[in-house]
């Protein structure tokens, strides 16, 4: 299973942990490169009135999560470890892992 399908199955767990950590951005690094410096949190207030309009998605912080991973995913598919960071302004920024997921590797057995 790939970091992203690992964290996409965690994305209520996830959403209660941003929910409870409240950064204003995110971090996403995978395989020790940053894809994004720093992704907007959108507020739930903000989610529900977006999907109040005909045809849009992502009601939830948890349907943002799952829509954002899998877009990181379609554009990344081959990285074997993802870290997702609270971000808060300052100089330097202050950083706070909320979640890891990589893939194992197998261990290759000796004859």
């Amino acid at each position: 299973m790939s970091p992203w399908r690992k964290l996409i199955t965690l994305a209520p767990a996830l959403a209660a942990k941003v929910r409870a950590m409240r950064p204003p951005k995110l971090r996403v690094v995978a395989d020790g490169r940053v894809l994004y410096w720093a992704l907007a949190l959108p507020s739930e207030e903000d989610l529900e009135a977006h999907a109040a309009w005909p045809g849009q998605n992502a009601p939830s912080l948890e349907a943002w999560l799952v829509e954002r991973l899998a877009f990181l995913e379609e554009a990344w598919p081959e990285v074997k470890e993802v870290e997702l960071l609270g971000l808060w302004a300052g100089n330097p920024p202050r950083l706070e892992p909320i979640a890891r997921a990589r893939v194992k590797r197998r261990e290759e057995v000796g004859a």
